[in-house]
């Protein structure tokens, strides 16, 4: 299977820039780095994203179709809106682009949290999809990761807090 994703003018709708991924995931990838480019806000373009025929809709139909030309929300979608969804049907992807993305959730203070540390890390790595995530956006070992949530102390426990804090609020 494959999934397509282009650049693609307005006028003639002449294909500028194409790839092909083997996986949705790589697709999307691509995708948001073509919404993200900021060189072609306002220009006659538009980002495509098109499944594999049939996955997501009968035909071979695109299901993301962002115009560079047109205010985010309004036929545009920015690159980071968590909407973005590889299997999103047509008409779910045509809401999303005419509508403002829904407001992030805010980080969470995980050094004001009264909670033991144990309790914190559980909550975190649930939040960031699970133990072997939430290590590697730490830097620990799973096994270390581990022993802290089991209860073992922490030596620098305000200071893991701390960074469980930045690293919700700046995205990494």
């Amino acid at each position: 299977m494959t999934w397509h994703v282009r650049l693609r003018a307005h006028d003639g709708g002449e294909i500028l820039e194409r790839a092909s991924y083997g996986s949705s995931e790589a697709a999307m990838d691509a995708y948001r780095l073509l919404l993200g480019r900021e060189e072609l806000v306002g220009q006659p373009l538009a980002a495509v994203l098109r499944p594999p025929a049939g996955v997501v809709a009968e035909g071979n139909v695109s299901n993301w179709f962002s115009r560079f030309d047109r205010p985010l929300g309004q036929g545009r979608i920015g690159p980071d809106d968590p909407r973005l969804d590889p299997y999103a049907d047509p008409a779910t992807a045509e809401q999303a682009l005419n509508s403002a993305a829904p407001a992030a959730p805010a980080a969470a203070d995980w050094e004001a949290d009264p909670r033991p540390l144990s309790d914190c890390l559980k909550a975190w790595a649930r939040t960031r999809g699970g133990r072997d995530a939430a290590a590697a956006a730490l830097r620990l070992s799973r096994k270390t990761f581990d022993g802290w949530c089991d209860g073992r102390g922490a030596g620098q426990e305000a200071m893991v807090r701390r960074l469980m804090t930045l690293t919700d609020r700046h995205g990494a």
